[in-house]
């Protein structure tokens, strides 16, 4: 009576966080818009998105993004959160918003409703949504259905609940979408014994292959232009075309700037003077300032990078080192501790002169003999790579290696710097790319644990802004003088993307859906405003617009004389592939038959599962499928793959294991099934996606 008398005193409270526990999943999880907001853009004049003309304000993107980010920190127990990630969640919160308004217009098309009754059996019914009812529920799990009712028939809470039947009802439209999206998907007997086939049962072939490409010449048929036509009209699925889009762009860097290097650089001195006059400790600072973990543990040479390493290696326990600009940032490191370790290492320096075959390999052997002469009589051995080294990866920097294990480099050559001196100079050695001569720098095996502070060098908002003036300054140009003008004007790299589907991956720029929404919402021509993407700002205008069609003719050509070639080749081919067939009797060792055959394959795939990349062949399906059709013994008719045919005579087959799949079964239709339903919503969605009208001007209101 205590729990149940404690329970009654709390129900509003507890039915308060319940609601707004269900809210907020409804919100989150599904991206439903419960508030009904609708409104004008931030800029005025200016839309922030549509939808098949389904306005969305920049109020209702901005709530969703600021709790999406609110709920990120929360997860990753973080205070603050990068550009790259806050763009990142930004995204996921436009996909997510467009998805549920394309499904809320089809909802509203195909007329779906939620009854009261429907709602009622929900929260009345046997089983009740386990978010409600998990707050009814004492410590041994048993729910207290009585207090769980009297929370749902309280006056106080019906303003509550009806906030409750509205997220419920707007999910059950959801569910019953769905449904009606998924009432055809079914998984047939075949296709279940298919999938267990795949994964269980065991097949061994031997196989010849004719390769078309390395039998038949190109020399050895003719093309004609009648033969590509004849190819172009008797197969006209190879030529459909999807709609495409290509766009022309220039780009403005978003890289930190020499005064945001500055910026950084002057921090980590403040700091390092904190510590120095004993204002603060080094330990005390990284724990407040430092934006990248330390690593406890020790480190050996060729662990850090060349810039660390340098500085760290150099000197002793208990300095701090920097500030060092590196690719990650900017770094104080303090080296807490040194060890000698197990492994040792050497530091080299080398100059390569590259072998040539033939008659001038002794120039070379003479030119790094006499090139090591100089070295050993004290010229300057920097200076002497720079000069004289072919590997152009190490000359310029006078052709320092750096540290190496023995494990590190070619063996011979290891070998010898590990056994020469500090100091010393060695050579002419043979490696693989040519004759080495080289120094020994140093040589240890120690191993040092540090503490670093990192700071990241970001671009500051005045950057960023100089970025985005330059860009209205080139559309301001390229409006006037027309795109190609504006950037010779403004000396401008212009680029081309290739052509690219809607709402794929765009070649060059990757994804980003406010490019993907211009290029299919403007016509010819157009120039968009400034889009914003990960390092930098794009201007881009349409250069290239196709509907979808058959590609004509004279377009195709090159493609269509490839593919008139290989069907030609292959015809010539089949020819001798039926000869061989025909000598076959049905007990033959095809593998010794066609030993007598130059250029065939003749070969065992040994044991193989229908899933299995088999070697040599891969994953064909006509090899596969062919092979699964056959019995021990059997010789298969020729069969055209991808690149020529195959003949192949199946060796042995494990049996089916009747008891094994009727155990696995109903596993597998659950798999089955729900790998077909996931397909077949995605493949809606992403439909409904290609159909929409979409208009995004994100860029306009986000740096």
């Amino acid at each position: 009576m205590a729990l149940m008398t404690k329970i009654r005193n709390n129900l509003a409270k507890l039915f308060m966080v319940l609601a707004i526990f269900f809210i907020l999943y409804i919100f989150f999880d599904w991206g439903l818009d419960l508030t009904g907001r609708k409104g004008r853009g931030f800029l005025k004049g200016e839309v922030f998105a549509k939808v098949n003309g389904r306005e969305i304000t920049y109020k209702e993107f901005s709530d969703l993004l600021n709790q999406a980010i609110i709920n990120w920190k929360k997860q990753n127990n973080k205070e603050d959160i990068d550009e790259q990630i806050e763009e990142q969640i930004r995204s996921e919160v436009w996909s997510q918003l467009v998805d549920q308004i394309l499904q809320e217009q089809q909802i509203e098309k195909l007329g779906i409703k939620v009854s009261d009754e429907e709602i009622r059996d929900i929260l009345t019914g046997p089983n009740p949504p386990e978010f409600l009812t998990s707050q009814f529920r004492d410590s041994t799990g048993t729910f207290h259905r009585d207090a769980y009712i009297a929370a749902i028939m309280d006056p106080q809470n019906k303003q509550i609940l009806i906030n409750v039947e509205e997220g419920i009802r707007r999910q059950l439209k959801y569910i019953k979408l769905q449904r009606l999206i998924l009432a055809s998907v079914q998984v047939s007997e075949s296709e279940l014994k298919k999938s267990f086939i795949e994964k269980n049962i065991t097949l061994n072939a031997d196989y010849v292959f004719f390769n078309v490409h390395t039998m038949i010449s190109d020399t050895a048929v003719r093309v004609t232009e009648d033969d590509m036509r004849g190819y172009y009209e008797s197969h006209p699925e190879n030529f459909q075309s999807k709609p495409i889009r290509r766009l022309k762009y220039v780009s403005f860097s978003l890289s930190p700037s020499s005064a945001d290097t500055n910026v950084v650089l002057d921090e980590m001195s403040r700091l390092l003077d904190q510590v120095k006059s004993g204002v603060a400790s080094f330990e005390d600072l990284v724990g407040t300032y430092s934006e990248l973990p330390s690593p406890d543990v020790y480190f050996k040479h060729n662990e850090l990078s060349r810039q660390k390493e340098d500085a760290v290696f150099s000197a002793k326990k208990g300095d701090i080192v920097g500030p060092i600009i590196d690719y990650d940032g900017v770094h104080l490191i303090k080296i807490v501790d040194e060890k000698k370790g197990t492994e040792e290492f050497v530091r080299v320096s080398h100059i390569l002169l590259r072998a040539i075959p033939g008659a001038d390999s002794n120039k070379i052997i003479s030119k790094a003999k006499d090139v090591l002469a100089k070295a050993r009589r004290g010229e300057d051995f920097a200076k002497l790579a720079r000069e004289n080294s072919q590997d152009y990866t190490t000359a310029y920097q006078g052709g320092e290696i750096g540290w190496i294990s023995k494990n590190g480099w070619e063996k011979p050559l290891t070998d010898a710097a590990f056994k020469a001196g500090k100091g010393q100079i060695i050579g002419p050695l043979r490696g693989k790319l040519g004759w080495h001569i080289i120094k020994v720098l140093a040589k240890d095996n120690r191993e040092v644990k540090i503490l670093d502070l990192a700071m990241k060098i970001k671009s500051s908002s005045e950057t960023i802004d100089k970025a985005y003036e330059k860009a209205q300054d080139f559309i301001y140009l390229a409006k006037d003088e027309g795109f190609e003008k504006a950037a010779s004007i403004m000396n401008i790299q212009i680029r081309e993307t290739p052509e690219f589907n809607k709402g794929s991956y765009i070649p060059g720029l990757g994804l980003s859906d406010a490019l993907s929404s211009f290029a299919w919402n403007n016509k010819l021509d157009a120039i968009s405003e400034p889009i914003r993407l990960r390092n930098e700002i794009v201007v881009a205008k349409v250069s290239k617009i196709r509907d979808e069609n058959m590609r004509s003719y004279e377009e195709v050509v090159p493609a269509l004389r490839a593919m008139t070639l290989k069907e030609k080749k292959m015809n010539l081919l089949r020819e001798q592939v039926d000869k061989f067939y025909n000598k076959l009797t049905p007990n033959a060792d095809i593998i010794s038959v066609a030993k007598s055959i130059p250029g065939v394959e003749a070969k065992n795939t040994g044991p193989f599962k229908p899933v299995d990349m088999i070697p040599g062949i891969g994953r064909d399906p006509a090899f596969i499928g062919t092979a699964l059709s056959l019995q021990p013994g059997n010789i298969s008719k020729p069969v055209e793959g991808e690149n020529g045919y195959y003949i192949i005579k199946l060796i042995s087959r494990t049996e089916f294991d009747t008891l094994k799949y009727n155990s696995e079964k109903d596993a597998i239709y659950r798999q089955k099934l729900q790998e077909k339903q996931h397909r077949t919503f995605s493949e809606w969605l992403q439909a409904m996606r290609e159909q929409a009208k979409i208009i995004d001007n994100r860029s306009l209101y986000y740096r």
